[in-house]
C-alpha cells in the first residue's frame, strides 16, 4: 500500500489481499488515523507491507511494542496516538528498514509537535526478544504486522510476547493463515514464499499454540478472505484457501478456556477516543454506548482488566455459576 491514507486493499505480487483495519474504525476514528498517516514521510510509508493494520484503541500513555516494525510506519502511527507521555518500540532484524525509520524520527515527532521523542527502534529477532534487551512486563500492548507468518517457530514468538507484556496486556496483531496444512513442497516453494503464502500456518495449529503459550481465550476481531488472482499460483496451492485474521490475545491468568455464564453484563460508555457510539472488542461482542449487553465471564474479566476498565461498567460478579455462555 502506497500514499498517505489508510486503504481498504493490499496488493502483493500476483495475490490480491483483502486488507482489515483493526478496529473496522468509525469515520472520526479513520480520519483521526489518516490525519496521522499524513505526517509521516513518503519513504516510511510507501514502503509498507502488511495485511491490514492492527492499530488498537486506548492506547493513550501506553507503553507499545511492534514487532516486525520494518521502516516504522505503525510504529509512528501509535506514536501519534500513544501521545507524548507513551513510548513506541520498534524491532525488526533488517537493519536498512531500522536506518529508514530512525532517520524519519526527527521529522515525525516535529510534525506530532513532540518535543521529545516518544519512539525508538532495536534490531532483534522477535522469537528471542530478551536477546533485544526487552524485559518481562515491559509493555502494555504488543502488535505485529505480517510478522508471526516470517517464523517457523511461533510458539517461542507467543511466549515471548506473553513473558513481556504486563499483565492485563494485549498482543493485537494480523496475520495470514490457511484452511489446512500444507504440504512441504508447498511450503517450502519459493514462489509461494515470496507470495507470503508458503508459510502460512493452518488456522486451527495456530489456535493451539495461542493457547500452549498462555493465551488461553483467543479473541479474533476480523476475517478476510484472501483472492488467489493468478491461476497458476491457484493451481499449485491445490485447493487451499488463505485468509487474513486480526487477533487479540489478553494476558490475564484467571481467564477459563471457554466462556462461561455468570449473569453478567456490560456497558461501555462510550468514551474511547474515536468510538463514541459503539466499540468492537471482538466479533462476538459489540457494544453500543449506553446499552447494556450480556457478555461471558471472560469477556466480563477482560473489559475490567485490561486498558479498557476505565471505559466500561460491568454489572454482577461470578459468585454464581450459571453453565455455559450462550449468546442469545
Amino acid at each position: 500500500m502506497t500514499g498517505k491514507t489508510l486503504d481498504s486493499r493490499v496488493w502483493f505480487g500476483k495475490a490480491f489481499r483483502l486488507a482489515l483495519m483493526a478496529e473496522e474504525p468509525c469515520a472520526s476514528s479513520l480520519r483521526r488515523l489518516n490525519s496521522l498517516m499524513a505526517l509521516i514521510p513518503e519513504e516510511v510509508a510507501g514502503r509498507f507491507s502488511g495485511c491490514g493494520s492492527p492499530i488498537p484503541p486506548a492506547i493513550e500513555r501506553c507503553r507499545i511494542l511492534d514487532l516486525g516494525c520494518g521502516t516504522g510506519r505503525d510504529v509512528f502511527l501509535c506514536a501519534g496516538l500513544a501521545g507524548p507521555k507513551g513510548f513506541v518500540m520498534g524491532l525488526d532484524t533488517e537493519q536498512s528498514a531500522l536506518s529508514i525509520a530512525r532517520k524519519a524520527i526527527p521529522v515525525v515527532m516535529e510534525n506530532l509537535g513532540h518535543k521529545e521523542p516518544n519512539v525508538a527502534f532495536r534490531q532483534g529477532s522477535i522469537d528471542a526478544l530478551g536477546d533485544a534487551g526487552l524485559g518481562e512486563e515491559d509493555f502494555d500492548v504488543v502488535i505485529s504486522n505480517r510478522a508471526l507468518g516470517h517464523v517457523r517457530d511461533k510458539v517461542k514468538v507467543l511466549r515471548e510476547v506473553f513473558r513481556v507484556l504486563k499483565s492485563g496486556g494485549e498482543f493485537h496483531f494480523s496475520d495470514v493463515y490457511c484452511d489446512r496444512r500444507l504440504p512441504p513442497e508447498i511450503e517450502a516453494d519459493a514462489e509461494l514464499k515470496s507470495e507470503h503464502l508458503g508459510g502460512a500456518h493452518y488456522f486451527g495449529d495456530f489456535l493451539r499454540l495461542v493457547r500452549a503459550a498462555g493465551f488461553c481465550d483467543p479473541r479474533i476481531v476480523s476475517v478476510r478472505p484472501l483472492e488467489i488472482t493468478d491461476p497458476e499460483l491457484e493451481k499449485k496451492l491445490g485447493g487451499a484457501s488463505f485468509m487474513a485474521v486480526t487477533f487479540r490475545l489478553f494476558k490475564i491468568r484467571s481467564l477459563e478456556d471457554g466462556e462461561e455464564d455468570y449473569g453478567q453484563e456490560a456497558i461501555y460508555k462510550g468514551t474511547i477516543e474515536g468510538f463514541s457510539e459503539s466499540f468492537t472488542l471482538d466479533e462476538e461482542n459489540f457494544l453500543e454506548t449506553g446499552k447494556a449487553l450480556r457478555v461471558g465471564g471472560n469477556t466480563a474479566k477482560i473489559l475490567a482488566e485490561s486498558r479498557f476498565s476505565p471505559h466500561f461498567e460491568i454489572l454482577g460478579d461470578q459468585s454464581r455459576h450459571l453453565g455455559a455462555f450462550e449468546r442469545g
